[in-house]
C-alpha cells in the first residue's frame, strides 16, 4: 500500500494527471480521483487523505475538518477565497495556490483593457456595428496615455507584471499601494509607493485592482474611493469582484464621477444579465476569463503538484499562503525559494 493518499477533487475521475504524477514520481503516493456533488460528498472523499488537491469548490469548513490527516490542501487557481483558510490552520493543514501560474496572462488583461479605454476601442466597434455613425465626438478626447499616471492596486507577481508593461513599456508614470511590498521592491521596479489608497485615486488617470479577496481586501473599493478619483479615470478590475463595492461603482459610473471601467470579474458570476453594469456604453467586461491560456493551463497543474511534492517531502510549499500554520507544525524544512518563513533567518 502506498504511504501517502492524494486526493484529487475535480470534475471528472478520468483525469491522466500527467502532471501530478510527474512531480511526485520520486514519491510513494497513491492518487485517489474524486468527482464530488455535493458538500457530504466532498467529506466523505478528503477523509484519510495526506494531501487534498482541489480543482473547484468544496473548501467549506466541513470538508476541511473531515481531513484530520492532511498536511496540505493546494488549489491550481492563483485565488483561494474558496477555502476557508482559517479552519485549516487549526487543523494544521498547509494551503497553497498557484501563485505565478497566470501572473503573465492576467496583467495582460488588465494592460489590454487599459488600452481598450484609453483607444475607446470597444466603443468605437460598438457604435460603427449597431448606427454605422461615424461621428467621433463621443469619444473624445483621447489622452496620451504616456503623458498619464497608472494607479496599481496590489503590488505581487501580477501587479508588478502591469507596472513592468505599462509603466516602462508605456512610460506612464506608476503609482503603488501595497503596505505589505518591500521596498526593495518598489526600488526594483521604479514606482512611486504611496500609503493611502485615496491618495492614488485622487492622482490615478487609471486605477488597476490586482489583490486577493479576503477580509481586508472585501470591497476596499468602494463609495469613498471612488468619490476621490477623477471624472476622466478609469477603473480596471482583474482579481476578483468583491474587492469593489459593485452598487458603489454602478453610481459612479453613471453619475460621472469616473469616466469609465474595464471589468473581468463581478460580485455574482456568472454575472446576471440584468447586470447594470452590461448595459453601459463606458464599461468592458469580460467572463472571469484574464488568467487563462494554454500555458496557464498546464502551469497550473504543475504549480500546485510541486507544492504538494514539498510538503509531502516534508518541506515547506514556495506558495504557502498561511504561515501561521506553522504553530501547529512540528519543525520542517525550508522549500528553495521561502527563507525565513518558518524561521524567519535569511539562510
Amino acid at each position: 500500500m502506498a504511504k501517502q493518499r492524494v486526493v484529487v477533487l475535480g470534475p471528472s475521475t478520468d483525469d491522466p494527471l500527467h502532471h501530478e504524477r510527474a512531480e511526485m514520481a520520486d514519491l510513494d503516493v497513491e492518487f485517489v480521483q474524486e468527482a464530488p456533488q455535493s458538500e457530504g460528498e466532498a467529506i466523505e472523499a478528503v477523509r484519510g487523505a495526506d494531501a487534498i488537491m482541489m480543482r473547484g469548490g468544496w473548501g467549506t469548513e466541513q470538508v476541511i475538518r473531515a481531513a484530520d490527516q492532511a498536511k496540505v490542501l493546494a488549489v491550481y487557481s492563483h485565488g483561494f477565497n474558496h477555502i476557508d483558510v482559517d479552519a485549516a490552520t487549526e487543523m494544521g493543514i498547509i494551503v497553497t495556490n498557484g501563485a505565478g501560474m497566470c501572473a503573465e496572462e492576467v496583467s495582460n488583461q488588465a494592460v489590454t483593457m487599459a488600452l481598450a479605454l484609453n483607444r475607446q476601442v470597444v466603443q468605437t466597434t460598438n457604435q460603427l456595428r449597431e448606427t454605422g455613425s461615424w461621428d467621433r465626438s463621443a469619444f473624445m478626447p483621447i489622452e496620451a496615455i504616456d503623458e498619464q499616471t497608472l494607479g496599481i492596486v496590489g503590488f505581487g507577481n501580477i501587479g508588478r507584471q502591469v507596472a513592468r508593461k505599462l509603466g516602462q513599456g508605456w512610460r506612464m508614470e506608476t503609482l503603488v499601494y501595497d503596505p505589505y511590498v518591500a521596498p526593495w521592491i518598489i526600488s526594483e521596479y521604479g514606482v512611486e509607493q504611496v500609503f493611502e489608497i485615496n491618495e492614488l485615486c485622487r492622482r490615478s488617470d487609471y486605477i488597476i485592482v490586482v489583490v486577493p479577496l479576503n477580509t481586508e481586501t472585501f470591497h476596499m473599493i468602494g463609495a469613498e474611493q471612488f468619490d476621490h478619483m477623477k471624472s476622466s479615470a478609469y477603473y480596471i478590475n482583474v482579481c476578483r469582484g468583491s474587492v469593489t463595492d459593485e452598487p458603489a461603482m454602478i453610481e459612479a459610473l453613471r453619475d460621472g464621477k469616473i469616466r469609465g471601467a474595464g471589468l473581468d470579474v463581478f460580485e455574482q458570476e456568472p454575472v446576471d444579465p440584468a447586470n447594470p453594469l452590461l448595459q453601459m456604453n463606458n464599461v468592458i467586461t469580460a467572463m472571469h476569463i484574464a488568467g487563462a491560456s494554454t500555458r496557464s493551463g498546464w502551469l497550473a497543474r504543475q504549480r500546485a503538484s510541486q507544492q504538494v511534492a514539498a510538503v509531502l517531502r516534508g518541506e515547506w510549499p514556495s506558495a504557502g499562503q498561511n504561515p501561521e500554520v506553522t504553530s501547529k507544525l512540528e519543525e520542517k524544512k525550508k522549500m528553495h525559494g521561502s527563507v525565513g518563513i518558518i524561521t524567519g533567518d535569511g539562510g
